[in-house]
């Protein structure tokens, strides 16, 4: 009965949608109905995106070229991945940095590009599926292998914007939820003990229109060059005061993160937090080693403010425990790392079904920036998006995570501390391979055809 049912209501409307010039056999309504309602905007509510797939691209493109070059457009080395099509249609793509970028690149061109050539762009999660399964065996899913192919997806993504003519923030898991992505700066004050130099700071930040930052802690080791995983109750009072004074500052309307590098034990990681809290942060990044275990439980119960990481894990089986365990307050999502937008999005899913909002992390260059917030758009929960500025076009508010001139973006990339987003398709990005080639690419690589 219900099929009927439903069958005479399609009817109905169909007939409504193209009239009763002549008549259409009942074997015809079904198809006529769906081509209807792609076309007609008022029937798209039944059917969303059928129109996109129903584009005059669609399953019409072919791959017929996968390329990599290695530049520094950010301030890491950024592999660059171009992929082209029989159509003239071409995406772009960057892979997460490794130490110096032959390795992604290696993937790129001698896994990743057997398995694209001739394939269908909109067989984008087949084709992942395809590459993560044949690269399996490179660290289970972990590292090189998953940077490169995430720098792919991306420029699929790129593509299959172009080929429905939409920018990917409408087509990525529903559409958005926001027209730009709220971002935090990574820095901080010259001297977080000094007033002076918050106030400085301060000054800076509000100028250019920040609403949140992220600043390291302070710390007698470095974390890369770690000799123990102890803090002692000196650096825990600096800390305190530290933040005190950042937090006088900025006042209470501006968020603070406090930024750990997975160092931690858990004593030490419980009295920071513990230090940190009078001054209200938004969360304390990565206080713990990298790996769940029970102790992220345990902090996350026991800490004044709230617990966040997320940057060095990878898809969904590396989040799932931090999160059905409900060992974080906030995960944070590390796009061109994790596995992509589509993986990206599937982990941002699963976090809201716990009621555990997301923010992103982002050491990467302008494209995967600009990839990674087309993703932030998509959730509905999000926070706030990495942003670096340490370039000198970035300090002086042009753009963030470096030269932002290589975008060819229709808009300034970052206003008032907001990514915007393109309305052009796929990521808006219409590579300057000029410059790129003039001023960022690594010494010895040419650049692609």
């Amino acid at each position: 009965m219900r099929g009927q049912f439903v069958h005479r209501a399609e009817k109905r409307l169909c007939d409504t949608l193209v009239g009763r010039r002549r008549p259409i056999s009942e074997h015809n309504h079904r198809r006529r109905f769906l081509h209807q309602l792609a076309l007609k905007a008022s029937a798209t509510a039944f059917l969303p995106y059928l129109d996109l797939m129903a584009g005059p691209s669609a399953g019409k493109v072919k791959i017929t070229n996968v390329q990599c070059i290695l530049t520094r457009i950010g301030f890491r080395v950024s592999p660059l991945v171009k992929i082209t099509t029989d159509s003239g249609l071409v995406g772009i793509g960057e892979c997460h940095h490794d130490e110096n970028g032959h390795g992604a690149k290696d993937v790129v061109l001698n896994v990743c590009k057997p398995i694209l050539m001739g394939q269908d762009p909109l067989n984008l999660e087949y084709l992942v599926f395809k590459m993560s399964t044949r690269t399996s065996y490179y660290g289970g899913n972990h590292g090189v292998a998953t940077h490169a192919i995430t720098g792919v997806e991306f420029a699929m993504w790129d593509l299959i914007g172009k080929i429905t003519g939409q920018p990917v923030h409408r087509i990525l898991g529903g559409g958005a939820h926001v027209k730009e992505v709220r971002a935090y700066a990574s820095t901080g004050p010259r001297d977080m003990l000094s007033k002076e130099s918050c106030v400085e700071f301060a000054e800076r930040m509000k100028g250019q229109g920040w609403t949140a930052c992220k600043t390291n802690i302070l710390r007698d080791q470095r974390w890369d060059a770690l000799d123990n995983r102890r803090l002692s109750n000196l650096e825990v009072d600096r800390n305190a005061k530290g933040y005190a004074n950042m937090r006088e500052a900025l006042g209470l309307g501006f968020d603070i993160a406090v930024h750990c590098h997975w160092e931690f034990d858990f004593d030490s990681a419980l009295r920071l937090a513990e230090a940190v809290a009078p001054m209200r942060p938004i969360w304390l990044e990565d206080p713990l080693p990298i790996a769940f275990n029970e102790q992220w439980v345990k902090l996350t119960e026991k800490a004044p403010v709230p617990i966040l990481t997320g940057e060095n894990l990878y898809g969904r089986d590396d989040f799932r425990p931090f999160i059905v365990n409900q060992g974080v307050n906030i995960i944070e999502i590390d796009v061109s790392m994790a596995g992509g937008l589509l993986e990206a999005k599937k982990i941002a899913d699963l976090a809201e079904t716990y009621y555990i909002p997301v923010a992103t992390h982002n050491v990467a260059g302008p494209i995967a920036t600009i990839a990674s917030a087309n993703f932030a758009a998509s959730v509905r929960e999000f926070v706030a998006h990495e942003a670096f500025v340490g370039h000198p076009k970035n300090r002086e508010g042009h753009g963030i995570n470096g030269d932002p001139d290589v975008l060819g973006y229709d808009k300034e990339m970052i206003v008032k501390g907001h990514i915007q987003l393109s309305d052009r398709p796929g990521y808006g990005i219409e590579l300057n391979e000029k410059l790129i080639r003039e001023r960022y690419l690594v010494a010895g690589e040419a650049m692609w055809s």
